[in-house]
């Protein structure tokens, strides 16, 4: 797991930078930046800017290119093997785009599995992404996965909870972007661009904290971008057959810095509108130094990238083909000398701990055999020699067991000892009774005792009465003893056969 992430959201007018160090369950913000771009898209300089605002060094880099370089297609495919789906695709889309297919990295994600693949392609050209790389790699910064900007926006936001299945992203800049999700996968994306020079000018004023309120020109802008944006949906449904039904509209970028954007939507698409804080997140954390600098409007974008996992259906990433980033050597030497000395490390810990192990079980066998030894003296003190205490105790079991059996009127499933469990399950516990003699023979039992009344001795009597061992119990005697204070009796029981 990498220690630093830097994610670096790049767009025509600005850059974007936050930094997150990784944990086991959440990430720690650290630092964040926003600079502008010049007139003359000069990201030399504005990354030098950045630069000097924060640290950018960290281990793992994902940027993003700006949608408006990007074409969006939408398909469907009749198998659902992604393997197939890569090999196929450049085929698929060559009438469709205006460069050949060899001029374009490729990438998709996966929309909808039905009878059917519905597919989302995106595609740029590989002048425009050398350039781009040429650019940050002379400023120090070589990025491991590029995204299109705005979408781990909406990746992070369908993670959280009590987002509905169906909803509507929008980014609201310069250039609007649009990202519709059906059941929670993004379904479409375009990129529009506002008319009207006094939107642009008042989009770029929020950047700044003015929000003056609203007027007529500013209205007719956002209502022209939202009948975009309805048109787009309603020539979506007609072409895939799907119904369009966001419960939610949420919104970010520039735009989302003006307070009456969230009415504006809703009054439009007749569905509440949220600003979204990716920062909200429970696994997201700030340093205490960052919370002054931090705007979720500005910054979601970065942060998205920051926390990117980079799977398959989750984003996209164009650095592929003779763009794929490949660990130089060195780098690689350096790591896998921090693998071998975790790995010593761990082996090292492994044997302590099973030789810390083996003593204690070895300490308490001792002591175990030495208190097995000391019942077996107790028990059998007549034995001098011990060899196996617990193998010379069950002999000796095994010979008092074959001699009960051999009295009289004893046998395997005649044992007193079942014949005295008998009785003394019979006895009502209750009662206080002293049995003093007890006479067993191969047709009868005798027990004699002191109880305290002669009531007790017909409960005595009445208990026994019920075994299945005896045929008849009968009170032989009852009589109070010399001092008049207990009752000496006898029982007989005729035993069963």
């Amino acid at each position: 797991m990498p220690g630093k992430i830097l994610g670096l959201d790049i767009s025509e007018a600005s850059i974007t930078a936050v930094q997150v160090t990784s944990g086991l369950k959440t990430y720690r913000v650290t630092a964040c930046a926003r600079v502008g771009i010049d007139e003359n898209n000069d990201l030399t300089s504005a990354m030098k800017s950045l630069s000097e605002r924060m640290d950018i060094n960290s281990d793992v880099c994902i940027s993003s290119i700006p949608g408006e370089y990007v074409l969006f297609r939408n398909l469907r495919m009749p198998f659902k093997d992604e393997k197939k789906i890569r090999q196929t695709l450049p085929f698929e889309i060559e009438s469709m785009v205006p460069l050949p297919v060899d001029d374009l990295i490729i990438d998709f994600n996966i929309a909808d599995r039905t009878d059917q693949t519905d597919i989302l392609v995106v595609s740029v050209n590989k002048s425009y992404i050398s350039e781009f790389l040429e650019q940050l790699q002379a400023c120090g910064i070589d990025p491991d996965v590029l995204d299109v900007r705005c979408i781990p926006v909406v990746v992070s936001l369908l993670k959280q909870e009590g987002i509905p299945g169906d909803g509507l992203f929008l980014n609201i800049e310069k250039k609007i972007t649009m990202v519709i999700y059906l059941n929670k996968s993004i379904a479409l994306i375009r990129v529009f661009t506002c008319d009207g020079d006094a939107f642009v000018r008042y989009i770029a004023g929020l950047t700044n904290g003015d929000d003056t309120g609203i007027n007529e020109e500013i209205e007719l802008c956002f209502n022209s971008f939202c009948q975009q944006i309805r048109n787009t949906i309603h020539a979506f449904e007609q072409e895939t057959q799907k119904k369009v039904n966001p419960e939610k509209i949420f919104f970010s970028g520039p735009g989302a810095l003006y307070s009456k954007t969230g009415d504006l939507l809703s009054r439009f698409f007749e569905i509440p509108a949220d600003p979204v804080d990716l920062g909200m997140s429970k696994r997201v954390l700030f340093d205490e130094s960052i919370s002054e600098t931090w705007n979720p409007a500005l910054m979601n974008g970065a942060l998205a990238l920051a926390l990117r996992d980079g799977k398959q259906g989750r984003g996209f990433n164009l650095r592929k083909d003779e763009f794929e980033i490949t660990t130089h050597y060195a780098a690689l030497k350096k790591d896998l000398k921090k693998v071998a000395v975790f790995l010593l490390v761990v082996m090292v810990c492994l044997i302590a701990d099973l030789g810390v192990d083996y003593y204690y079980l070895k300490k308490r066998y001792v002591s175990l055999n030495n208190k097995i030894t000391q019942v077996f003296k107790e028990a059998l003190p007549d034995v001098r020699k011990i060899v196996d205490p617990v193998q010379q105790m069950r002999v000796k079991i095994n010979e008092i067991r074959d001699s009960a059996i051999s009295l009289p009127g004893i046998n395997q499933k005649n044992k007193v000892v079942d014949l005295l469990e008998d009785i003394s399950q019979r006895v009502p516990k209750s009662i206080s009774v002293h049995v003093n003699r007890m006479v067993i023979d191969p047709d009868s039992v005798s027990i004699g005792g002191n109880t305290d009344t002669f009531n007790t001795v017909d409960s005595i009597k009445n208990g026994l009465e019920s075994s299945p061992l005896f045929n008849s119990v009968t009170i032989s005697s009852a009589n109070l003893d010399r001092a008049g204070k207990h009752v000496r009796f006898e029982i007989k029981m005729q035993r069963s056969r």
